[in-house]
């Protein structure tokens, strides 16, 4: 019994670590980008940044052709507004 007893607290001890260590991941980071594709289109997407293995992917994303006679800015990237 006491044997059964000390197994379940490791147990329990173990599992309360990994909770607790998956509390402490680092949240995703969303980032606004804008680009030009290769029809000439204005492009803004949102980027969700994984930090673990800094995986990307892209979502929202909306193009435009610009206006008669202007062309698209320049590609940025800038955190996401609070």
């Amino acid at each position: 019994m006491d044997r059964k007893r000390r197994g379940a607290l490791a147990g329990a001890a173990v599992t309360g670590a990994l909770l607790l260590a998956g509390c402490a991941a680092k949240p995703d980071r969303g980032e606004i980008v804008t680009w030009t594709d290769a029809h000439g289109r204005a492009c803004t997407g949102v980027v969700m940044v994984d930090p673990e293995d800094a995986e990307r992917e892209v979502t929202g994303i909306d193009c435009d052709y610009p206006p008669q006679g202007r062309q698209p800015g320049r590609r940025t990237t800038e955190p996401l507004p609070d």
